[in-house]
């Protein structure tokens, strides 16, 4: 009996039958799509890790090393379980070529390395270490999209070559935000190329679970032992490593959530206007003595049904997208073992989407419970009223919602893309940066391109900024490395959250992640170790840093001959400059010179491109939602007046003036419903990105926001579904005749 009823009902209500259902299958598909790339991602990295044994710690070191030392300092503590020194040969970008492209203007250090003897291994694409025979070299696999490379092209060392016999994962600087790269090569072709590289050591420290890396590192740096160079934890790994396809998963899931909460408010609407369309039906059913649990059973059986086939259509399609959206992660880490898991939570993330719903079915069924018998003969007009107005209202907040969605990811996109993003960075704008890293001496080197800089006609202004790696005490006695830039920091300013710029001699400036791991604020003090003396610096300072872990730090000087790790360049050229003229000629001083927009391209171009993915999957949920939720109340609002609009023909009215009226009625909402969403996505949405950004270092986060694209084409685009929305929902009108205001009348 029930199922004939269910069929029945669906069979006369077909359009609020299939929106229902369409609701509930884009909530289960968006919630599923993110756990289910969620559980990819993490287990891809995980396994990743684990088939690398990749090390807690490692300590990147330029210079002579005692590896006495580093033993006994192994041997003394607890709870390292096993140690070894990598060798990894830096070169200069422009000796590189792979296949017929120059990485002369990589943003990246690459160098090669051997296999590591017991842990730290280097992966080839089927996760196994790959046999590297002489002549042969393994590439990073972000290289073979990057460059368009293939097996059997050339890599060009100098006057070396080397085949390309595969690509290789590895797992402590897979991602494009980890700044070296390593090519595995076999010993004897290692130990050929040395002369045409700068050897830098990796010092690894494989410890005992549950230890505290901290409390390591702090007393690896009140040992003495190198460290010339940034250490990197295996925490820091994993976050650099997840972060690119984490976004896009995170923008999906937000997305997911917003698209539940649309779906309980026109679900909740369509389920009141039925219930108040069956009013008399249900008072009557009272009256003949049906429980009213019998009633809502009837009811909900039916919602029961939509939310099944919502979850499994849902669940197909999220499937369905999870092969191109999660293409990079499988290029990148490969599969993990959690097949069976990701299935398992992405049928759970769809219950719980459309359990979700059913809760808010359930209450607003409730209602139903109050409608007493004596109600069958009772007229609604107040109610309708008010369900029109309602109907309207949902349609501003719904389209409000969807340009939401479809604002922020690209809001996002665009700012990260932009030149002025380097200022989250932890430098500042400026047209080009030079590197100056593979030389013997990088201070006469810096010194000699400063030089060519003060003279040349096309430069603006120039900022020489060098970083060494200190040892800094803190006010409990305990010594950690820094990396601190050094430099004039008023030509090329970052963004300080707190505080200014480093401008006087022992002022230092920290990074936010710094500053939070160290207990730190401004006014702060702290003790550096500058040619074996202690200087006491006052934090001036704290400011937005993404690269190198978000831990760096900045100050005017720290006179001494503290060797230096590196040197950089921050270059203003004036308008009209030949740009790669002028970079060549600097590139030809042994230098590496990248445009500024270039840089930020490379270095977050993996994430750029998962962004990109995202936005694409938010501006067409956004765009399918807003047309669905509109056409559908628009057709619901027609068929309820139908009988007004048919003495109005009767009257005279014409079925165009007639549905002009209705256009306006349905557009007026929709139009300032997006106007809120342009409005909400500028200011809430960067609220929200901000906050997640903030976690890896970016504060003060501003959007860069594309005018075009934020304030016209997207929100046109919007307009237009929503404006073909309301015409096809009120085209029915056509239909209706002038005299079927006359039935029931006779």
């Amino acid at each position: 009996m029930i199922k004939k009823l269910i069929f029945n009902d669906v069979k006369n209500n077909k359009l609020m039958s299939a929106a229902s259902v369409f609701f509930m299958t884009a909530s289960a598909m968006l919630l599923a799509l993110a756990v289910m790339l969620s559980a990819d991602l993490m287990g891809a990295v995980e396994k990743s890790a684990e088939r690398a044994n990749i090390p807690d710690i490692m300590q990147m070191h330029t210079g002579s090393i005692d590896e006495t030392l580093i033993k006994e300092f192994a041997e003394s503590r607890s709870e390292v379980r096993d140690w070894q020194i990598c060798r990894f040969l830096n070169l200069n970008n422009s000796e590189i070529t792979l296949g017929s492209h120059s990485l002369a203007d990589s943003t990246q250090d690459n160098g090669i390395s051997v296999q590591g003897e017991r842990f730290d291994y280097m992966l080839g694409m089927d996760n196994e270490l790959p046999d590297v025979r002489e002549g042969q070299v393994y590439v990073p696999i972000c290289y073979r999209k990057m460059y368009e490379l293939s097996v059997g092209d050339i890599m060009k060392i100098g006057g070396s070559e080397l085949v390309i016999a595969g690509f290789i994962r590895d797992a402590q600087m897979n991602s494009m935000l980890a700044s070296s790269k390593r090519f595995l090569v076999n010993a004897a072709d290692y130990e050929k190329i040395r002369p045409r590289g700068e050897e830098e050591y990796l010092i690894e420290f494989l410890l005992t679970s549950g230890s505290d890396i901290n409390e390591f590192s702090t007393a690896y740096a009140a040992a003495g032992l190198p460290s010339n160079g940034p250490a990197i934890t295996k925490p820091l790994i994993s976050m650099m490593n997840a972060l690119s396809d984490g976004i896009m998963i995170l923008i999906i899931l937000l997305v997911g959530i917003a698209v539940i909460l649309i779906s309980i408010l026109c679900i909740r609407f369509i389920l009141l206007l039925q219930t108040e369309r069956d009013r008399t039906e249900i008072c009557t059913l009272k009256a003949l003595g049906i429980e009213k649990s019998d009633i809502k059973r009837i009811y909900f059986s039916k919602y029961l049904m939509f939310s099944f086939c919502g979850a499994v259509i849902g669940l197909a399609a999220a499937f369905l997208l999870r092969l191109p959206l999660g293409e990079e992660i499988r290029e990148f880490y490969g599969t993990g073992d959690n097949g069976i898991i990701s299935c398992i939570l992405s049928i759970s993330a769809a219950a719980v989407a459309e359990g979700v719903i059913l809760l808010a079915v359930w209450k607003i069924l409730k209602k139903t419970d109050n409608m007493p018998p004596v109600e069958a003969m009772v007229s609604a007009n107040d109610s309708e009223r008010s369900g029109r107005r309602g109907q309207y209202l949902l349609i501003g907040f719904v389209t409000a919602i969807c340009t939401f969605i479809m604002l922020v990811p690209q809001n996002l996109y665009t700012t990260m893309s932009a030149p002025d993003f380097v200022s989250y960075m932890g430098i500042g704008n400026s047209d080009m940066r030079i590197d100056v890293r593979m030389t013997e001496d990088i201070g006469k080197a810096t010194e000699r391109i400063a030089s060519e800089l003060e003279t040349d006609k096309n430069v603006l202004k120039y900022s020489v900024l060098c970083t060494k790696t200190l040892t800094a005490e803190l006010s409990d006695k305990a010594a950690v490395n820094l990396s601190v830039e050094t430099g004039d920091h008023t030509l090329f300013p970052v963004i300080y959250s707190k505080g200014r710029y480093p401008e006087k001699e022992n002022e230092i400036a920290l990074s936010s992640m710094n500053a939070k791991e160290l207990g730190l604020d401004v006014g702060s003090e702290l003790y550096l170790t500058v040619d074996g003396e202690k200087t006491k610096y006052t934090v001036c300072g704290i400011y937005s840093d993404i690269t190198n872990g978000g831990k760096t730090a900045k100050a005017c000087s720290t006179a001494g001959g503290d060797s230096i790790v590196w040197s950089v360049i921050y270059v203003s050229l004036a308008d009209g400059a030949n740009k790669d003229g002028w970079t060549e000629h600097y590139r030809s001083l042994g230098a590496d010179v990248t445009d500024i927009a270039d840089y930020i391209g490379k270095t977050y171009g993996q994430t750029l491109d998962t962004v990109s993915s995202a936005a694409k999957v938010s501006a067409v949920t956004g765009a399918a939602v807003t047309a669905v939720v509109v056409m559908l109340f628009m057709r619901l609002i027609a068929e309820k007046k139908r009988g007004e609009i048919s003495l109005q023909k009767a009257l005279g009215f014409k079925a165009k003036d007639i549905m002009r009226s209705y256009f306006a009625k349905g557009i007026i909402p929709a139009v300032s419903g997006i106007a809120v969403g342009v409005l909400s996505a500028n200011i809430l949405g960067e609220m929200l990105c901000g906050a997640a950004l903030k976690l890896l270092g970016a504060d003060s986060f501003r959007f860069v926001i594309d005018g075009g694209r934020v304030y016209f084409i997207l929100p046109m685009i919007i307009v237009i579904t929503s404006a073909s929305a309301v015409l096809t929902g009120i085209y029915p009108i056509k239909n209706v005749r002038a005299y079927e205001c006359c039935y029931g009348k006779e």
